[in-house]
């Protein structure tokens, strides 16, 4: 009896110790939380952040053009088929004449589909079929833009779709963008800080916002312009201009 007493009394004393430790500890965990909690306030009541952007404005280096042939008949078969012997004729002159390689040319668009008259006596009646093929192609001689777009009109695409100009150094260019955005970050905190009677500290922290790229497109006349182009013996006319990279940051410095 006296013995299972004694063991009674040590386990309630390991309980009491237990209990007395994870108090212990708790408190220490909710002070350290506390302390953390109130030096990163005072780091932020320290600190001052700004959104900057830097752009850059480069030459492109490669055009998309995007054009196509499209064809009818009486069936969708008919349709198909003329579709087909026009855009082979396109192909050769890509393939063949300028060299294109294959993987710059792309299909965007196949498919055919049936076309309706509607009339109020008889409604709803079919007409014909339309086939449609349209390519994406890739082309690095932006001087040349002009004269491929004549030679698959007369190969047969009667339809340009537009020309999107681009650049094939994104990563290069988005770098470059970035140094510009950060010295504006800089420039932007340093006036903030000089205004508060402050003194600009280190960085703190830095977020990156995505690139945008604007690119420049030429709308959907190609095919018009490069008809009168040839009428009167010249080739059609593309400007490429200049794109604009963007790129964003958001910056934290430390105030002293």
């Amino acid at each position: 009896m006296g013995k299972r007493t004694v063991q009674v009394a040590l386990l309630a004393a390991t309980m009491v110790a237990a209990g007395w430790f994870g108090a212990t500890k708790l408190g220490a965990d909710q002070a350290m939380a506390e302390t953390t909690g109130a030096v990163q306030a005072a780091s932020i009541q320290n600190a001052v952040t700004v959104g900057a952007e830097g752009t850059i404005k480069v030459e492109p280096d490669v055009a998309y053009l995007s054009f196509g042939v499209d064809a009818r008949g009486k069936t969708a078969q008919e349709a198909q088929q003329a579709s087909a012997a026009k855009f082979a004729a396109v192909e050769k002159a890509l393939y063949e004449t300028y060299k294109i390689d294959k993987k710059d040319v792309q299909t965007s668009n196949f498919g055919v589909q049936p076309e309706y008259n509607y009339t109020e006596k008889d409604g709803q009646v079919l007409k014909g079929y339309l086939a449609t093929h349209s390519v994406r192609v890739a082309y690095r001689d932006l001087a040349g833009i002009g004269k491929l777009l004549d030679a698959v009109s007369a190969a047969g695409a009667n339809r340009v779709d537009g020309v999107q100009f681009g650049t094939e150094k994104q990563d290069q260019y988005e770098l470059e963008a970035l140094k510009k955005a950060m010295t504006n970050a800089g420039a932007k905190a340093s006036v903030l800080a000089t205004s508060a009677s402050r003194t600009l500290g280190p960085v703190i922290n830095i977020v990156q916002g995505s690139a945008a790229n604007v690119p420049i497109v030429t709308p959907n006349f190609g095919i018009v312009k490069s008809a009168a182009a040839s009428d009167a013996g010249a080739s059609s006319s593309v400007q490429s201009g200049q794109i604009e990279i963007t790129t964003s940051v958001t910056v934290q410095y430390q105030l002293k």
